[in-house]
């Protein structure tokens, strides 16, 4: 059946027929389809962008059918060309989720390319996709998500056949989109869609067995049996999963691993009925903030603070819908706050109440896991017999970083008779760098090379020793991965790999689960342990602040869009270039004047000690702080990052660079006025 469109976008693809769709140039003219494909590329995270929550075939929004489409035609051909013949396709819990699948599977198909779909599920988690499809051993694969952004968004992430978000590809993805846009422009563009049913499209896809037994690889034994022993003394666990994925993908694992859950189990779900609203728990006062369990405005109102406070739960965690994202709120005694805001850790007091409410950021669960986990794998001897590496992206916390310097020095002796040290890498943002890292360590290994040279992203070379394995692969926006000694290896044997290479809060939550675990048995607060660790350890950098200066309202559609995205492109522009001038063959003493005169005197700028280009934004380090500013690849914000030990110091100058931001915005928009 042959499908010719004119200029309508709005088209019936009728199911069980194979069907031929063909494009005019004057389709691709009056839907702006041109325009799309000259500004197309993949981002941090694949492909994400506004939708039409009404019609999925309208094209008011970028993400619509149509261009959903063409990336599908465009990484089939690249499919061809390279000869792979298997992938698998995943999602979330997204408005036109089930649609998108079907749509890119028949394309697929129709290229005679095999396609696996979850046995029995409606949802795939991210890290699902990523580790199913190395263990199956497919040629790679995608998951539809938008992962924490707002639910007027939808995604579309390929991962390579290692399970990593795509590196060299994506450039070759975005070049084949752009020769479909010359094949429109000569009126001879087209796509075929198989019939569905097909032979072509499975729902065969298993990955839970396999990864179960690998969590029980990455969670130490003694955090497995920390975990059963607070269950059996009564231990409950409040859990939203914002009406995603992960509610039905988890409750397989933790029966794996002997954790109950429902009514009468450890852990306690609410949000866990699939909704593509997220049961709406980031629209609030009229703005809709996303379902980011990262963002105060999202932990603070999820539900859990009340749990905690009329003990239903002892503690209580958060997954964002594809379950890459993970966080946690908890409760203490009302008189240690002082201490944990001087720890940097965020409370609220409660009034009438001998509790507060102590929340969490990533960076501090990553820290406070990786600290517990240096100890038990020192304690078993473990530690010592690898060159385990730390790796986090530069706008991550340096506590995390810290660590590695003080185990060095507190086990100088035992790591000297084995030859091994704990190793410090860092990389841009995008878990795909993190990836391609752990890659590279498994390529050296397999030649049999002595000491495995990284070169990082400032020209850097990285002595990661002799025996390197993965402790921890950390993202400051909520995700993370660890590793083990043992290599992982895929159903038959042909791969093998360190670590998973895409962010997983599923093994995330086992090994804070464990923590939870020994702090029920001991009836001691998370913030007490945090705390304790801070302490003892002589943490430096301990308060860390992130602001997002929103450019524009991606809310928005049609011209209103197009004039605020054009502002907040230049601002991000002037931002982005400003900055990143000063990694460009200006001394220190330059560099701090100009800060000096852009923040009008509002602040101090102390003394500069380096500044370079960290792969996608500027990195100054002040010596007792550090500072970053980058543009995300996913949203329309400025990011301003910082971290230190002196609060008030680090948010005046924090502030200070927002405000430069802010005033060029304002400067922009009355000029469009």
């Amino acid at each position: 059946m042959e499908i010719e469109l004119g200029t309508d976008a709005d088209i019936s693809i009728p199911a069980n027929r194979a069907v031929k769709i063909i494009y005019s140039k004057e389709f691709f003219q009056k839907h702006g389809l041109f325009c799309w494909v000259s500004e197309f590329k993949l981002g941090t995270a694949g492909y994400r962008d506004t939708i039409n929550q009404t019609d999925f075939f309208q094209t008011d929004a970028p993400y619509n059918a149509h261009t959903i489409m063409i990336i599908a035609e465009a990484m089939a051909r690249i499919y061809e060309r390279r000869g792979y013949v298997s992938l698998h396709l995943g999602g979330e819990v997204r408005r036109f989720t089930q649609e998108i699948i079907q749509l890119v599977s028949r394309i697929f198909a129709s290229h005679d390319i095999s396609v696996h779909l979850h046995s029995d599920k409606a949802t795939t988690p991210i890290w699902a996709s990523s580790f199913g499809v190395f263990y199956n051993e497919l040629d790679g694969g995608a998951n539809v998500t938008a992962s924490h952004s707002q639910n007027f968004k939808q995604g579309f992430k390929p991962i390579d056949k290692k399970g990593m978000q795509l590196l060299d590809m994506a450039d070759e993805i975005r070049d084949e989109v752009k020769k479909i846009g010359a094949e429109a422009m000569r009126g001879d563009y087209a796509l075929n869609l198989s019939a569905d049913p097909s032979p072509n499209i499975k729902k065969d896809f298993h990955y839970i067995d396999a990864y179960a037994d690998y969590l029980k690889r990455i969670v130490p034994e003694e955090a497995l049996r920390l975990i059963h022993k607070a269950q059996g003394a009564g231990m409950k666990v409040g859990v939203s999963t914002m009406g995603g994925s992960m509610h039905e993908n988890s409750i397989p694992l933790f029966k794996h691993v002997g954790i109950t859950t429902g009514s009468d189990g450890m852990i306690q779900y609410f949000h866990w009925e699939k909704r593509d609203d997220f049961h709406r728990v980031g629209e609030i006062e009229g703005e809709n903030y996303g379902c980011d369990p990262t963002k105060p405005v999202i932990y603070r109102n999820i539900g859990l603070k009340e749990k905690l406070l009329a003990g239903e739960i002892d503690f209580g965690f958060l997954w964002d819908p594809d379950g890459d994202r993970y966080n946690m709120v908890t409760i203490a005694e009302t008189p240690i706050a002082p201490k944990a805001e001087e720890a940097g850790l965020e409370v609220e007091e409660i009034e009438g109440s001998d509790k507060c409410v102590i929340y969490f950021k990533p960076n501090q669960i990553y820290f406070i896991n990786t600290a517990l986990k240096l100890e038990m794998i020192a304690r078993s001897g473990e530690l010592f017999q690898y060159d385990w590496v730390i790796s986090t992206t530069y706008p991550t916390s340096k506590s995390i970083g810290e660590l590695a310097d003080i185990f060095n020095r507190r086990y100088a002796r035992e790591f000297a008779l084995q030859g091994t040290r704990i190793r410090l890498f860092r990389t841009p943002v995008g878990f795909k760098y993190l990836g391609s890292m752990v890659s590279e360590i498994e390529h050296q290994l397999k030649e049999g090379k002595g000491e495995r040279v990284l070169t990082d992203t400032t020209g850097e070379e990285i002595n990661l020793g002799r025996r390197p394995r993965i402790l921890i692969l950390a993202e400051e926006s909520g995700g993370a991965v660890m590793g083990s000694s043992d290599w992982i290896r895929s159903k038959n044997g042909k791969r093998e790999s360190l670590a998973m290479k895409e962010k997983d809060g599923m093994q995330i939550a086992l090994m804070n689960l464990s923590i939870m675990g020994k702090l029920f048995i001991e009836k001691k607060s998370f913030a007490r342990l945090y705390i304790e660790k801070i302490e003892e350890y002589n943490i430096q950098y301990r308060y860390y602040n992130r602001i997002d200066k929103k450019l524009f309202d991606e809310s928005l559609t049609g011209k209103a869009r197009e004039e605020a995205r054009d502002i907040g492109h230049h601002a991000k522009t002037f931002m982005v270039e400003t900055f990143r001038s000063f990694t460009e063959g200006k001394t220190m003493g330059q560099v701090r004047r100009e800060l000096r005169k852009m923040t009008g005197g509002r602040v101090t700028i102390p003394e500069i000690k380096r500044v370079f280009w960290a792969g996608d934004g500027t990195y100054i380090d002040f010596g007792k702080f550090w500072f970053e500013l980058r543009a995300s690849g996913t949203d329309a914000v400025l990011r301003f990052y910082i971290e230190g030990k002196e609060r008030a110091v680090l948010d005046a100058v924090n502030n200070a660079f927002v405000h430069i931001a802010e005033e060029k915005i304002m400067t922009l928009a009355g000029r469009r006025a």
